[in-house]
């Protein structure tokens, strides 16, 4: 029996991915391998501030003793000191310090996009799982604007300047360390639908099965969408969605929710639940909370093509499990003036029934499956 120990940095939002691990234990246990935390603190993320970053550097000193099997560390690149305030050296000589303790380690990469990656850990870890992988990963080999490949197709289009996203540095990895890159999962199967964080802690060994509706449910509203932008590049698929769906309702007899005013999280789901379409582009990164919510909803997801990446579970299949924008917009019109076909209704349905699969037992182990083989794939 192999152990694996999770060491994380303690925050909600990553607890809440990092859950289908306990909550496919027993399927892990009967492949072979036991999951664990590395300390009981670690099913309580409920700390914030000070405290929270104080227990987030005694995981790690505590990772640097003892002696373990496989060891995961999930540190978003952004939120945790270990990622943000220590210097690539010192991160290297923990991260040595922690490789002599145990016989595998492997770097969870948490960042939502396919870039934004922490490739200066790559010298020092056996495997980096990332929740979504570019297919052609030389491009990882290379500085590609705004670490995104989306970023860096409209920053070459439309010669947009954005230091939203380029005033942090994250390096490009050398290609001999590419065999160590793995799929891990992406935020579909974690714990995104509990919606008090009491219930994720008084579950720490399942998820929250969503309530699915039936895309055969009456709808009044052909397309959903509320996104906003928040940078030149990284929110221009959200800007542009906004201008052309204005620019629809005064073309066309397309139903479309009240774009430029916000509303109340529990009206906005209600407008989702009523909706046979839900648009859901890029933002800070390819996938989101969004897309699933599709799949819940029983709505059709249209979303900018996402053949550019690998990830699990494999919701993005054209035609079958969501329907593709191309990433220019060209077609963007012509998309959404179907939303009431059978077509799409049809696509719904095929994409929600795939998607309950991963709450049943035989799609834990389905994950857990996934996540051993990317273990010990040579």
């Amino acid at each position: 029996m192999r152990t694996i120990t999770i060491v994380y940095e303690r925050h909600h939002y990553l607890y809440r991915w990092l859950k289908p691990l306990l909550a496919s234990r027993k399927e892990f246990k009967d492949l072979g391998y036991k999951i664990e935390y590395q300390s009981i603190v670690d099913y309580f993320p409920i700390f914030r501030g000070s405290f929270q970053k104080k227990l987030e550097h005694a995981s790690i000193k505590s990772a640097c003793k003892g002696i373990r099997d496989i060891v995961m560390m999930a540190f978003h690149h952004s939120t945790s000191d270990f990622c943000m305030k220590l210097s690539a050296d010192k991160r290297a000589e923990i991260l040595k310090k922690i490789k002599a303790h145990c016989n595998m380690l492997v770097w969870l990469d948490t960042a939502d996009s396919t870039g934004t990656c922490m490739f200066d850990v790559m010298p020092y870890v056996d495997l980096y799982f990332k929740k979504q992988l570019l297919k052609n990963t030389e491009d990882y080999c290379r500085d590609v604007y705004g670490t995104r490949t989306f970023c860096e197709y409209y920053h070459n289009k439309l010669h947009i300047e954005d230091e939203t996203i380029t005033q942090r540095y994250y390096p490009h990895t050398e290609k001999k360390y590419l065999n160590k890159l793995r799929v891990a999962w992406n935020v579909g199967i974690g714990d995104i639908y509990a919606i008090k964080p009491i219930q994720l802690i008084m579950h720490p060994f399942s998820v929250t099965k969503p309530h699915f509706l039936s895309p055969n449910s009456e709808r009044t509203i052909d397309v959903q969408y509320r996104g906003s932008g928040y940078s030149p590049i990284a929110g221009y698929p959200r800007s542009r969605s906004k201008e052309l769906m204005i620019e629809m309702i005064t073309e066309s007899n397309i139903k479309i929710s009240d774009i430029t005013k916000r509303i109340p999280k529990e009206e906005f789901i209600k407008e989702g639940q009523n909706s046979k379409c839900i648009l859901s582009p890029f933002g800070w990164g390819e996938i989101c909370g969004r897309d699933f919510e599709a799949f819940v909803y029983g709505g059709c997801m249209i979303k900018q093509d996402m053949s550019h990446c690998i990830t699990y579970p494999d919701v993005y299949r054209p035609g079958v499990t969501y329907v593709p924008l191309k990433w220019d917009f060209s077609n963007f019109k012509e998309v959404l003036a179907k939303a009431d076909s059978s077509e799409y209704k049809e696509i719904a349905q095929k994409a929600q029934k795939y998607y309950q699969f991963f709450f049943t037992e035989n799609g834990r182990r389905d994950f857990a499956k996934h996540v051993i083989s990317e273990l010990e794939r040579k």
